[in-house]
């Protein structure tokens, strides 16, 4: 065990022991890695003997099914609650942990934060300007997921957990790493094999990601979907297939990536689930680019955005882009709300949501940031003793549209 994690160990159980109680919270729509570092958490703080709830503030038809099945499978051993019931049990003697979050607007109590005495942060995205002022934070870009820290954390601590747990905080891993595909260290593995000694399976949380027919159907319309647009003129008829899926290469980044931008273009107003979105763009990167953007709503007047990368390109830069400009350069109807313009992640996986009613203009800020990742200069990429440098030259982009 790392010098951080043995701190972060000291700390939870410090603060756990001095507390009222314990609240623990994931970021909005939770997935695996949330949902799984939570019921990790609150395994800590019952063997803590405090009380433990974990707030979930979503409807169930906005979740993910099968992260919806393992909030009711798990509702006999753990206490869940929504916002209200946080606000009217929640006092300063009480903790909050935040789990694969980081940042206030990305949980439901960005305006309740202050009702509780102390907040502890464990993660593996990146802090910005607008991450949450915490007593102590946990973030290892390193991690493969959230629950990977945590089931450390649980091992560490000898305590005893059911072959349940295991899978969920399996299932977490699974699902950050892509079947352990990208973002893995030796301790992903490590961990992966004393959580496969305790019980878990592949096969179990497969059986929760089995994908509901019609939800698949939706993915591959979002992926795939295409229309003929027909101009007729005086003599004759032309033809214009749009696909939903814009494949274009930057040749101004190393290695020439392919970057996939995908919208529902026929129906730009159709509302999809966050998760959904993500599902997307790991299909788009582990078959047919080296870059993906998903752009759909996930509200009437906000657009939700998941970005995958596997090169160089940093998704979670280009994501935290959002959160240093003002909301109002995208178009936006008459709201009621403040509008939102915010995203962030890390190096492979980063998300986002800005408030418009021009899901396209969303889509030409990313193009535009593609571009703008290489000026023109002049960049010595190697030199040998006595040879002359190799000068790479970089050069302001060159689009270049694959047709399919």
């Amino acid at each position: 065990m790392s010098n951080r994690l043995r701190l972060l160990k000291e700390m939870l159980i410090k603060n756990i022991k001095n507390s009222s109680q314990v609240f623990i919270i994931g970021h909005n729509t939770p997935d695996y890695d949330a949902i799984g570092a939570a019921l990790g958490m609150v395994t800590i703080a019952q063997e803590l003997n405090k009380d433990a709830y974990i707030i979930v503030n979503d409807s169930q038809q906005s979740l993910d099914p099968g992260v919806a099945k393992v909030i009711e499978e798990s509702k006999e051993d753990y206490t869940f609650i929504d916002l209200e019931e946080y606000k009217s049990l929640a006092d300063l003697d009480s903790l909050l942990i935040a789990v694969d979050v980081n940042k206030k607007y990305l949980t439901p109590l960005q305006d309740d934060l202050d009702k509780v005495g102390n907040i502890i942060i464990v993660d593996h995205h990146q802090e910005t300007e607008q991450t949450m002022e915490a007593t102590y934070k946990y973030i290892d870009y390193h991690a493969s997921s959230t629950c990977e820290i945590v089931a450390q954390l649980l091992n560490s601590l000898q305590i005893k957990y059911s072959k349940n747990m295991a899978n969920y905080l399996y299932a977490g891993i699974v699902l950050d790493t892509q079947n352990f595909r990208k973002n893995t260290t030796a301790t992903t593995h490590d961990t992966a094999e004393k959580l496969y000694a305790k019980g878990a399976r592949f096969e179990v949380v497969s059986k929760w990601r089995v994908a509901n027919f019609e939800e698949d159907q939706k993915l591959n319309d979002l992926i795939f979907g295409s229309h003929i647009i027909r101009e007729i003129g005086e003599n004759e008829t032309t033809e214009i297939k749009i696909n939903n899926n814009s494949i274009q290469v930057y040749t101004n980044i190393l290695g020439a990536p392919k970057a996939s931008f995908v919208i529902n273009r026929m129906k730009p107003h159709e509302i999809y689930r966050q998760d959904m979105l993500a599902k997307a763009a790991d299909k788009i990167l582990s078959n047919y680019a080296e870059i993906a953007f998903v752009f759909g709503y996930v509200k009437e007047d906000v657009v939700g955005i998941s970005a995958r990368s596997k090169c160089d390109v940093d998704v979670g830069r280009l994501l935290g882009k959002l959160e240093k400009i003002d909301p109002s350069v995208f178009p936006q109807l008459q709201i009621i709300l403040p509008p939102v313009c915010t995203g962030g992640g890390n190096k492979q996986n980063a998300g986002g949501s800005v408030t418009t009613s021009d899901i396209f203009s969303v889509e030409e800020f990313f193009m535009n940031a593609m571009k703008e990742m290489a000026p023109e200069e002049e960049t010595i990429v190697s030199q040998q003793e006595n040879e002359e440098p190799i000068v790479l030259v970089k050069k302001q982009a060159k689009v270049k549209v694959l047709k399919k």
